[in-house]
């Protein structure tokens, strides 16, 4: 978003225009960004086979799904209505990967009727996977590493506390139900949690997968999931993706080297796609005046932005104006606010 003469606009879109047409409050998303987002997820990984698996979670609005279908991503769900979503926004079932925890063996029976790729993290889950569907429907299976990994322990999925992934230290116990049940693996997955700053978690995580992925034959793809982080406000340090592209790259290669076959690498981002496009604009009903503080009412609340409170997030707010109004207590009762 750019102030031009005193107007925010998007792409040359007038802001305020917007709000006067669609009215608040009103998420509006600019698609250019996230095309430049997966560009450079792609430039920084050209020289290996790389696929991207945007993560439905971080925004499931359907128009944003037929933008990814566009610019040739696949779709990383955690439920059966998010696959729906992905479907009617026009993917392949074998385009998404149904990454679910802690659901019913009854949604993975959906999930594989629709003919999705299955990801498993749990070891009692796979065992019913194995005993239903035996080699005859390939999945995926996460392991946990171990790392802890994020800015936020609410974000940090990878460590040992952690619900999500089967541990590595399971090893031995998850080839003995994948041979006694004859399952097919066809991928190995992670992912540690989000805003990792630092390349090294990820090449630490990749050490733990491919000495995972040497217990495995027919490997078609390594999914390290994402996390990478983004700028939440100006001077924000973020992930390196042309240095993490170029040494998890190199590494990636030399593994397929020497398990002679090249394999896909899969990642799959959500907000590192979405979270700088996005705009939230709303109106401002009345400014309050306490004795110790001034309050701004808008015309939203948390059904609409309950991130601040969940994580104690910081997200950037401007201020424009529309109407002047000078009082002893405030400035413009008529403005809004655009949260980024």
């Amino acid at each position: 978003m750019q102030l031009e003469n005193n107007r925010y606009k998007i792409q040359g879109i007038d802001v305020e225009d917007l709000c006067q047409e669609f009215g608040t409050p009103l998420y509006v998303y600019d698609a250019q960004k996230i095309g430049e987002q997966v560009e450079s997820l792609r430039s920084a990984f050209k020289d290996v086979d790389m696929k991207i698996k945007y993560a439905v979670k971080a925004l499931s609005n359907v128009s944003i799904l037929k933008l990814m279908k566009k610019l040739g991503t696949g779709l990383d769900v955690v439920s059966i209505q998010e696959a729906h979503i992905g479907l009617k926004a026009g993917f392949k079932p074998e385009e998404i990967l149904y990454s679910p925890n802690s659901v019913s063996f009854d949604e993975i029976q959906q999930a594989v009727d629709l003919r999705l790729r299955i990801n498993i993290d749990n070891i009692s889950i796979l065992e019913q996977f194995g005993h239903h569907y035996h080699n005859t429907i390939p999945c995926c299976i996460r392991l946990n590493p171990h790392i802890m990994a994020g800015g936020h322990t609410n974000i940090s999925t990878g460590h040992i506390d952690s619900k999500f992934g089967i541990s590595v230290l399971q090893l031995r116990h998850l080839h003995r139900v994948i041979n006694t049940n004859n399952i097919r693996v066809e991928g190995l997955h992670m992912h540690t949690g989000s805003d990792i700053l630092d390349a090294e978690v990820f090449i630490q995580g990749a050490n733990i997968l491919f000495d995972a992925a040497r217990g495995f034959e027919g490997l078609k793809y390594i999914d390290f999931g994402s996390g990478f982080k983004v700028a939440y406000r100006e001077g924000d340090v973020t992930t390196d993706i042309k240095a993490l592209g170029k040494r998890l790259g190199k590494s990636f290669s030399d593994f397929c080297s020497e398990y002679r076959k090249d394999l896909e690498i899969w990642f799959e981002p959500g907000k590192f796609l979405v979270s700088e496009a996005g705009q939230f604009l709303v109106h401002v009903n009345v400014v309050k005046q306490t004795t110790s503080t001034v309050f701004a009412g808008i015309d939203s609340g948390l059904n609409h932005l309950i991130r601040p409170m969940f994580y104690d997030s910081y997200h950037h707010i401007d201020i424009h104006f529309h109407v002047a109004c000078v009082s002893e207590f405030f400035i413009c009762l008529y403005g809004f606010f655009v949260y980024t």
